[in-house]
């Protein structure tokens, strides 16, 4: 509810920025769940469908990012400075390159197997892509904090727990794995897994930077 009035009182030429955030924001979502449904996947990852979908979608986040930066220069009136706008767009979109990279990664190096820790880092992720879109939303009512800061605290959240996780997968699989190669793809996948957190909860230092400004 809260939502819907907010947004009955966003001006128009304000609405189409926040059309493009909320956009890119569910485009991430989208494309974290598209991941984690390729690894309860069977088969060569290669001909797991999601990734192509993927693929898709990470380009759908390039259109996003310069139709942003181009009417962001048109614009006599925006919700908040062009910079951080810019600043907001990329950082999402880097996010979904990341989860591109993490999926090309399952493709091209065709794992033996999907560990434990891979898929919950990948569900972190989800987690991260579904908290990620709450918060976009709310910047529609700037002025009320409590649930953007609340959507950025759990960002943060999962993300030094997904620090955690990584950390002990890498040192478990330099233990327990006696093949080289498959060593070498492991560590390139969860290293592309927890990249991918990491930009996700640099996120949230842009939207606290646009809080600053504008609250």
């Amino acid at each position: 509810m809260e939502q819907a009035i907010a947004r009955t009182f966003v001006p128009k030429h304000n609405r189409v920025f926040f059309d493009h955030f909320d956009h890119a924001a569910e485009n991430v979502k989208v494309m974290s769940e598209l991941l984690f449904e390729a690894l309860e996947g069977t088969g060569d990852h290669e001909s797991r469908p999601q990734y192509a979908q993927i693929a898709k979608l990470r380009a759908v986040s390039n259109d996003i990012k310069r139709a942003i930066f181009a009417d962001s220069g048109r614009a006599f009136i925006s919700p908040f400075e062009r910079n951080d706008m810019c600043d907001l767009v990329t950082a999402i979109d880097t996010v979904a390159g990341y989860i591109n990279i993490s999926a090309r990664r399952f493709s091209l190096y065709q794992p033996a197997q999907v560990s434990p820790a891979m898929k919950e880092l990948v569900g972190l992720i989800v987690e991260m892509g579904n908290c990620l879109a709450k918060c976009v939303k709310h910047l529609t009512n700037i002025r009320s904090l409590d649930p953007i800061s609340d959507a950025c605290n759990q960002l943060k959240t999962l993300e030094h727990y997904a620090d955690k996780v990584y950390g002990k997968a890498v040192a478990e699989v330099l233990v327990t794995e006696t093949n080289v190669i498959e060593l070498m793809k492991h560590n390139e996948i969860l290293t592309a897994l927890e990249t991918t957190t990491d930009k996700a909860e640099k996120v949230t230092a842009v939207i606290e930077a646009i809080i600053v400004k504008n609250s």
